[in-house]
């Protein structure tokens, strides 16, 4: 059965021998921000189900070398997250939050956003009951917890059909995140759903199908889509895939030396 590839429409070209996936987790576990800043921190949001928590846990193997599962997942044991949480390895931290869909109104959605990014709820903060409308002395703004880079994850199998509300919303999260000049990309996850055998993951931006997808989502959200990147969650026990390691740390590393550009304008 032939696999449909296509090098000419391409956006990414990973190298993926252990030379550089030894490269990119040295950079990025020594990786040190610009004077000023003492961590980066990067927020992870998506719809119920995208995969942001388990990304999470991805990026933490992949840095460490050994399967990680610190951050609970769905149905572990709840089945979406409800709290904003922060998970810290060296200068790099990562916050998980409510699903964009999963708070009940958008435009109370687009204010606990703004209020998030610009480091003024709590970590623990359960989504659900908070109040953005409250005086801001109430939330002052905690510098170490703003954040400097959003991952906006999707689903690879579902990214090219988002119903005309949720792209709408979308759009509006993403406009919140422009206008605090903060570094954005797009994290696709569970392509191994795509029918593409493990042999192949290697050459996963030139799949065809899979760029079809991120062209349509690039032409309907004005993102280009070279900052649109796909991660693979699924993990064999404790068995840390090379391949699987470096598409993590390569969309990583892509972040962290995009916002460190954006901090040493702004520090």
């Amino acid at each position: 059965m032939s696999v449909d590839f296509s090098k000419e429409d391409c956006f990414h070209f990973p190298t993926m021998d252990q030379r550089n996936l030894y490269t990119l987790r040295d950079y990025l576990c020594n990786y040190k921000p610009p004077k000023g800043c003492d961590h980066v921190n990067i927020l992870l949001l998506g719809k119920v189900g995208a995969g942001k928590s388990s990304l999470i846990n991805t990026f933490l193997s992949a840095l460490h070398g050994r399967t990680i599962s610190c951050v609970p997942t769905g149905g572990n044991p709840w089945p979406i997250t409800l709290e904003l949480k922060s998970y810290r390895t060296g200068k790099l931290q990562f916050w998980d939050t409510a699903a964009w869909n999963a708070l009940e109104n958008p435009e109370r959605t687009k204010r606990v956003l703004l209020m998030i990014l610009e480091g003024r709820v709590p970590p623990e903060t359960n989504l659900q009951g908070f109040n953005p409308d409250s005086d801001d002395a109430k939330y002052p703004v905690i510098a170490e917890n703003v954040i400097h880079g959003v991952a906006f994850i999707f689903d690879v199998n579902t990214m090219d059909y988002i119903c005309e509300d949720k792209m709408k919303q979308f759009h509006e999260l993403q406009t919140i995140v422009v206008q605090k000049y903060i570094y954005r990309v797009v994290i696709g996850t569970k392509f191994e759903r795509l029918g593409i055998r493990e042999k192949h993951h290697a050459w996963i931006y030139e799949y065809k199908p899979l760029q079809e997808k991120i062209k349509k989502l690039s032409d309907s959200t004005g993102m280009d889509k070279r900052s649109m990147f796909v991660v693979s969650n699924q993990w064999k026990g404790d068995q840390i895939e090379q391949i699987k390691c470096i598409l993590a740390l390569y969309v990583l590393e892509n972040m962290v030396r995009n916002i460190n550009k954006y901090l040493k304008v702004t520090v």
